[in-house]
């Protein structure tokens, strides 16, 4: 999407706000107005790890349309350089009360079609694929310190007709539990079970 195109929604969503929309409508009106003008963007992206260090991790992205999984490239999986996980660049500018328009114009180089092109595209699921998807707290992965206790790892398993996935989720690269399923329930068009 080019940022003249996003100024268009962003128009929109400044209608809204007058009209006392929430920054979770405001972002739903965004993916309907992608979906009825042929946009793919993405919405919200998780790190997957296998192994530490050089091992094999993925990144897991949810685009309006479907999920994209991608391994990451050597020098990532060391360094984690550029946008690790989080809302997408569009839907974090809707909410942010200072839309610059270079930040805007920098958040549009990401483009899902320069994913989908990657050659390490791993496999993508659209949403009509999926029968369940589960993410939960790995109690298992719990630490302690002197700063007390918290849980380093969270874990996703996505079920379709055909395949079961299964990620692990380093909370240091994924942040919050509970924003991260906050923003996951909230705007995917999936239903999402939480468990301990």
């Amino acid at each position: 999407m080019e940022f003249e195109d996003f100024k268009e929604f962003l128009n929109t969503a400044n209608y809204n706000k007058k009209n006392n929309k929430s920054g979770i409508d405001n972002i739903l009106n965004f993916i309907d107005w992608c979906n009825n003008n042929n946009y793919e963007e993405l919405l919200i992206r998780l790190n997957s790890e296998k192994q530490g260090g050089i091992g094999y991790n993925s990144i897991i992205d949810f685009t309006n349309k479907r999920i994209i999984i991608t391994r990451k490239k050597i020098i990532n999986r060391i360094f984690d350089t550029g946008f690790v996980a989080g809302l997408g660049p569009f839907p974090y500018m809707i909410l942010s009360e200072k839309k610059q328009q270079s930040k805007i114009k920098d958040s549009a180089k990401l483009q899902i079609e320069k994913i989908l092109r990657d050659p390490n595209l791993e496999c993508t699921i659209t949403y009509n694929d999926i029968l369940r998807t589960i993410i939960k707290k790995g109690f298992n992965s719990l630490v302690h310190n002197m700063f007390g206790s918290f849980i380093s790892k969270y874990y996703l398993t996505i079920f379709t007709t055909n395949n079961k996935y299964e990620y692990i989720l380093p909370m240091k690269k994924n942040g919050n539990f509970d924003k991260m399923s906050y923003w996951m329930k909230s705007i995917l068009p999936i239903q999402i079970s939480f468990a301990d």
